[in-house]
């Protein structure tokens, strides 16, 4: 979260909402404000901002409030309960800071309650849930420990019709989209489909492939955007992108999007599981694979994580949801697989193997909760440390060289 994102949260005239509140200041009622987000939709307290109608509404607090809000929250909300606190400090000043308390109803226990009630977020204020409201959010409880600590299912490579891996890599990242109560029965919108692969194929992603298809094609390349392909269902979702020379049998390059509404059996679900991947087949549709450069790696991790933050395709998905964008998570992490090891998927790259070190085939990595992926700095940053973690754990060094050089180079152009 940066203070240029802050700024745009609290323009004139932006006011509270189910998903947004302004505090000056600490103030005791900020529990409730927590517990009353995380048992309706979620959404943003920002900590700070005054809603006095002046020219800069971003006054900021001292440091020491983080504690306070933390304090407050274990004391109040049973069970103990802490949200995300973003520190966002402000420039010539004494130390002073926006903090961000990003509540996420995934991640929370529900329901929250405070001293013995349950509050719930209502247009610019709390409330308490009534009994119905109250068994709903009791029934939630169980499917959302099926997140299961919030992880994808494990990603696998594509295989043949003899069992055998048929591909060279996948990349691969995802979330999970809190759903709305109205949201949770229907089946997912053939409009808001639409709206969302028209948006993947305007997105990061699409630009992309496309550029990276179009090197390879020799003049030949054919490129087919984002439609339905495969199992789709009411409430599953299957979004194919493929391309490459048009002559080959099978595509060297495919993207997919998928959206799962998991089946509740009888109580609501709290989720929309969202992926998205790219899988190369070159050895598969070419008949020959060269080693992946790390700038063409990082552009593909790159694109993908800035696609799920893209406004377009997270304005998508949370109408598919049902909720306000404000409170659309980020990707939760990246999962990484080869089907050779991985020093010789990366070789050429001036990376150095360690002697003895043995190798890796992969690796799953998390997303630091604190980075804001929408801003490009803190999203490169990010990138840079999940491809180190990916040379490391392989046996290979020299990736942060390897980076910075690729760095300077896309400076210059």
């Amino acid at each position: 979260m940066t203070l240029e994102r802050v700024r745009q949260l609290v323009a004139v005239g932006q006011p509270e909402s189910l998903t947004l509140e302004y505090k000056e200041s600490y103030a005791p009622k900020i529990p409730d404000s927590v517990a009353a987000m995380a048992n309706s939709y979620g959404g943003l307290i920002l900590v700070g901002v005054t809603e006095r109608n002046l020219d800069d509404r971003i006054i900021g607090v001292p440091e020491d409030t983080i504690v306070k809000i933390v304090s407050g929250c274990h004391q109040k909300l049973e069970p103990p309960w802490e949200p995300e606190i973003i520190p966002v400090p402000l420039p010539e000043t004494d130390g002073r800071m926006v903090l961000v308390v990003r509540v996420d109803p995934a991640k929370a226990p529900r329901p929250l309650l405070i001293q013995g009630a349950a509050p719930i977020r209502l247009h610019g204020r709390n409330a308490v849930a009534d009994r119905a409201r109250l068994a709903r959010l009791i029934n939630e409880a169980a499917p959302q420990t099926v997140a299961a600590g919030l992880r994808l299912p494990s990603a696998e490579l594509p295989r043949d019709d003899q069992g055998e891996q048929a591909a060279d890599f996948l990349v691969r990242t995802g979330m999970f989209v809190p759903v709305d109560a109205s949201a949770t029965w229907r089946p997912l919108s053939e409009r808001g489909v639409r709206a969302f692969a028209d948006a993947l194929n305007n997105s990061p992603l699409h630009h992309a492939l496309f550029h990276w298809c179009a090197s390879i094609g020799n003049g030949d390349a054919g490129m087919y955007p984002f439609r339905r392909s495969g199992f789709n269902r009411a409430r599953r979702i299957r979004l194919l992108w493929n391309g490459g020379p048009g002559r080959t049998p099978v595509s060297p390059v495919e993207a997919v999007a998928k959206i799962d509404l998991p089946d509740a059996y009888g109580v609501p679900v709290s989720h929309l599981q969202v992926s998205l991947e790219v899988v190369a087949r070159f050895q598969h549709a070419l008949g020959s694979s060269a080693p992946l450069s790390v700038a063409r790696l990082h552009e593909l991790v790159e694109a993908l994580t800035a696609t799920l933050v893209d406004d377009a395709v997270t304005g998508a998905l949370a109408a598919l949801a049902g909720i306000d964008p404000l409170v659309m998570p980020q990707p939760l992490g990246l999962d990484f697989l080869s089907s050779t090891d991985v020093p010789d998927l990366l070789a050429g790259n001036g990376l150095t193997p360690v002697p003895d070190a043995g190798t890796s085939r992969g690796a799953n990595l998390l997303a630091d909760p604190g980075i804001d992926q929408r801003d490009p700095a803190e999203r490169r940053a990010l990138i840079d440390n999940w491809l180190q973690q990916i040379s490391l754990d392989a046996g290979l060094l020299g990736m942060e060289k390897v980076l910075e050089q690729f760095h300077d180079t896309s400076r210059e152009q």
